[in-house]
């Protein structure tokens, strides 16, 4: 007995067959299915718990207000991101069609699932990028001593303007600041010097002061960042010279694209399996590092910073924005990813727990990976009697800056150094994996013969993302690594999240969508869901959408080097390289059914459940095709 829209239809015992593509003018060939249920979840999270968890969210928590930031995220994600989460899955499992061909409901729309694949392969290419330098530091952690705890010549260090960040070292640029904040308080100075700085004033012994400035130091890097930028990166002064190729960097940029297509060339029958050890380890190593973090003197302090709330900030709408972007950096939404991995799933897996469960998850790693991550710097703030401020990076300098840097100070700091960068490496693997197979799941199911061809077609696009991705890799290549991920990966995705929903809960409409998920689920949606993809998130997101628009600046790289004007327009060629899919493919959609326009906004005959007998049920219980108006029937309605 199955239950269709609240009615029990009896019918015979029928032979369930394999999940297969359902296009008639296909071949009948075997698509493929999740081994388990916890398959299902692992790759999920590791599509969603990546590299950002432990080096974006927690840097623009602290930038942004602490724990006021943390208020608007879980609002964002309350009213769009679970909804939305749910949403892909969801539309994934009903169809088993990746994010080009499940718009069979929507054929004009087929432009957003184009615009998820390009979006996930540029991201694919500079990402695995990352993962090269997470191996070169791996690789750099076997060393008797650790090559960024001092500034040796043997790497290349200046020692005219690197320094090593002792209790006993201090930058003659700081002197001034940390004198007033020392004295600023006391008041019984009678010989003293009255300095100002950051609008403080203190009074200072006369002797004090002359001692600093004497034995400070006008060396203006520290260790670990001339080690990343002179010998890691050995960066050029901008995008306009991208000098040569780094060959350690290329070696360690093969050996990512060779670990990820073995990986893949088996589709999710191989990373399957694979991600019981990658999605599972990163979180033992996690916990190690946050026992380890915070019971060093000073966590606390650092800890503080992360979660202490600015509520007055929460009224900027710059926050809220970045929020948004984070959010969808992190869950993977609109990136096709989650439709992809939802597509692989039995069409009566209860989704909706689990698209809960998995961006619970992934909010959870975040407040970890932030704990563990400001614990170590408090404590290095602390030991050295530094504001956090001056040890605290955004993004890479973060992850191979500050961090390393603090954990140079530990005990046996080979052992931390090691496992926190494969653990970032496993954490960007899963992610990597689910950007790659957006696209290969995109190509199988507009081209199903191609899947008896799987090992070399992934051999193929990773050995072309590889050979994409050798800018990447050059002295400049992190100017250009910035600006893929700056255009590509921001704001296109929140306008192809818009196209998304709008497509999706307008056009084909929210009312069938939700039937269709009563046909899977055998329940009724609630009212939250519907309110929010209806509403809340179209309105939201395009009122952010539009505000980074007007606030767009120029692109900069590290808020220190400007980008050309020929570079920030090669920006948005990459952004509109997947926005324009929608335009172009609805146009193609129009022509190609130029003689009864209406088709293209019909859903196909062959939009359906993914499994031929469920999708035998789904037309037989709709009346043949009339009661949900598909191409050719005279009942069309939205």
């Amino acid at each position: 007995m199955l239950v269709y829209n609240g009615a029990a239809h009896n019918h015979p015992p029928m032979e369930l067959k394999p999940v297969v593509d359902h296009d008639e003018s296909s071949p009948t060939i075997e698509r493929g299915q999740w081994g388990s249920k916890a398959e299902f979840i692992l790759s999920c999270i590791g599509l969603s718990v990546g590299i950002g968890n432990i080096w974006r969210f927690p840097f623009l928590a602290y930038q942004n207000g602490g724990g006021a930031f943390l208020l608007p995220y879980v609002i964002l994600m309350l009213l769009v991101g679970k909804p939305m989460y749910f949403m892909e899955v969801a539309v994934g499992q009903f169809t088993s069609l990746g994010p080009m061909s499940m718009w069979r409901c929507l054929p004009i729309a087929k432009g957003v699932g184009a615009a998820m694949v390009v979006v996930s392969l540029i991201v694919a290419v500079y990402y695995n990028v990352i993962l090269a330098y997470t191996v070169f530091y791996m690789a750099q952690s076997f060393r008797s001593v650790l090559p960024w705890e001092d500034c040796f010549e043997w790497w290349g260090a200046d020692p005219e303007t690197c320094y090593v960040r002792t209790n006993n070292v201090e930058r003659c640029v700081s002197v001034e600041g940390n004198l007033v904040r020392e004295y600023m308080n006391i008041t019984n100075v009678t010989n003293g010097v009255l300095i100002v700085a950051n609008n403080l004033t203190a009074v200072v012994p006369t002797d004090v002061f002359t001692s600093r400035y004497d034995n400070c130091t006008n060396a203006t890097q520290t260790a670990s960042q001339q080690f990343w930028e002179r010998y890691v990166l050995n960066i050029t002064s901008g995008i306009e010279d991208l000098g040569v190729i780094r060959w350690d960097l290329t070696l360690c940029l093969l050996a990512s694209w060779v670990v990820v297509f073995l990986c893949l060339m088996k589709g999710v029958k191989s990373t399957g399996k694979v991600v019981y050890f990658t999605a599972t380890f990163p979180y033992l190593v996690l916990i190690i590092l946050l026992v380890k973090g915070v019971t060093l003197p000073g966590a606390v302090e650092g800890i503080k910073y992360f979660i202490i709330p600015e509520w007055h900030r929460l009224l900027e709408i710059d926050i809220w924005r970045k929020a948004a972007e984070q959010l969808f950096y992190s869950l993977g939404i609109s990136w096709g990813g989650i439709i992809m991995f939802g597509s692989y799933n039995k069409f009566s897996n209860p989704v909706h727990r689990d698209a809960l469960f998995v961006s619970t998850m992934d909010f959870i790693t975040s407040i970890i990976g932030g704990i563990v991550i400001f614990s170590v710097l408090g404590n290095m703030s602390t030991e050295l009697g530094i504001d956090i401020k001056d040890v605290a990076k955004a993004g890479q300098g973060l992850a191979f800056v500050a961090y390393p840097e603090a954990l140079s100070r530990l005990v046996i700091p080979q052992l931390w150094s090691f496992l926190f960068f494969f653990m970032l490496f496993l954490l960007g693997l899963d992610s990597e994996f689910a950007l790659l197979e957006t696209f290969l799941t995109a190509f199988y199911d507009e081209f199903p013969r191609s899947r008896r061809y799987k090992i070399p077609l992934t051999f193929g696009i990773c050995l072309l993302c590889f050979l994409v991705g050798l800018p990447c890799v050059t002295q400049g290549g992190q100017y250009v690594l910035n600006l893929m991920d700056t255009y590509a990966g921001g704001g296109a995705v929140l306008f192809i999240a818009i196209c998304e929903i709008v497509g999706l809960m307008w056009f084909y409409g929210v009312n069938r969508f939700c039937a269709d998920l009563k046909l899977m689920l055998g329940h009724d949606i609630g009212w939250y869901w519907k309110a929010s993809w209806l509403v809340f998130s179209p309105c939201i997101l395009g009122f952010l959408f539009i505000y980074g628009l007007v606030k767009h600046k120029p692109i900069m790289y590290d808020d220190i080097v400007a980008y050309p004007t020929w570079a920030d327009g090669i920006g948005w060629l990459l952004a509109m390289l997947s926005m324009a899919q929608i335009p172009i493919w609805g146009v193609f959609i129009l022509l190609k059914n130029w003689k009864n326009p209406r088709k293209a906004f019909q859903p196909e005959r062959k939009w359906g459940p993914g499994d031929p007998v469920e999708m035998q049920l789904y037309h037989a219980h709709n009346g043949g095709v009339t009661n949900l108006g598909f191409q050719g029937s005279d009942s069309y309605r939205y």
